[in-house]
């Protein structure tokens, strides 16, 4: 039944134009649903929408696990994102990775509580480009729960140079226990030498941050800060309160920058509170 996804012969993302349909779902009742992505940069340009814009976002009703194809071979889907249907402002997200079966064909295993999603593919191309779909999904069991998630960004390699491409430090904290009523931080940058620069953060609110997510921002540093940080390397630390307990996280740049440059991730000890459902 799984074969039915990508019967036909690759397509050639170069080949790609608005509305097409490279996107295939498996629904419970072993139809497939065709859908054009709503968002994309691919072929020669980027398109920009949003779920349900152009049309409701169609189901696939309660399968097991959900199974998708594309038409194009290679792609990566690290970012399914599981999104609440009747609370998408201020709503729990959880995010996984599909398990690819063959070069074209992907497997999603529930989430997160028993019960409807939206569930957003996606994907990226080896060769560049993404394009993401989605679809409504109730899920027939409890799945997988996310670990909480930092990532953080100072500094990112600019042409063999050092910079700050958004000035100070930021902090992202996500898929936490719950979101604290009372949360502080502040950012260590300790250079090889052992010199260090340590800048206070602020908390940043916004009105539809998910559920379990805090973020942090800190001012840009200073010529004479930068300049006692001279080595290629640095350590990150940040000290972090929520609620009244405190937790740890280092990284090290640029040894854990991840793939979305300038971002670095943490890890955190004592381990930050989880979400269990």
């Amino acid at each position: 039944m799984v074969g039915a996804l990508a019967p036909g012969p690759p397509g050639d993302p170069s080949d790609f134009r608005w509305e097409d349909q490279i996107f295939h779902f498996l629904t419970e009742q072993g139809r497939v649903l065709d859908e054009q992505p709503w968002t994309a940069c691919l072929g020669n340009g980027c398109w920009d929408g949003a779920p349900g814009l152009a049309r409701p976002v169609r189901s696939v009703g309660s399968p097991d696990a959900l199974y998708f194809a594309l038409d194009y071979p290679g792609w990566t889907f690290h970012d399914v994102s599981f999104n609440p249907v009747d609370d998408e402002c201020g709503g729990r997200t959880i995010t996984v990775r599909a398990e690819p079966l063959t070069d074209r064909v992907f497997r999603v295993d529930p989430a997160g509580l028993t019960g409807e999603w939206r569930v957003d593919v996606f994907g990226r191309s080896p060769t560049g480009g993404d394009a993401v779909a989605s679809v409504r999904w109730t899920t027939p069991a409890d799945g997988s729960m996310p670990k909480p998630h930092a990532t953080g960004s100072l500094f990112t390699d600019q042409d063999g140079r050092r910079v700050a491409p958004y000035g100070g430090p930021e902090l992202f904290l996500t898929d936490l226990e719950r979101t604290p009523v009372e949360a502080a931080a502040t950012w260590t940058a300790t250079d090889r030498s052992g010199a260090s620069v340590t800048v206070p953060l602020r908390r940043e609110k916004s009105r539809c941050a998910a559920d379990g997510s805090v973020a942090f921002r800190g001012r840009e540093l200073t010529p004479a800060e930068l300049d006692t940080l001279p080595g290629r390397s640095v350590t990150y630390t940040v000290q972090v309160s929520l609620d009244g307990t405190a937790y740890t996280g280092t990284a090290r740049w640029p040894q854990d920058e991840t793939a979305e440059a300038p971002y670095t991730r943490f890890t955190f000890d004592p381990g930050l509170p989880a979400y269990v459902g």
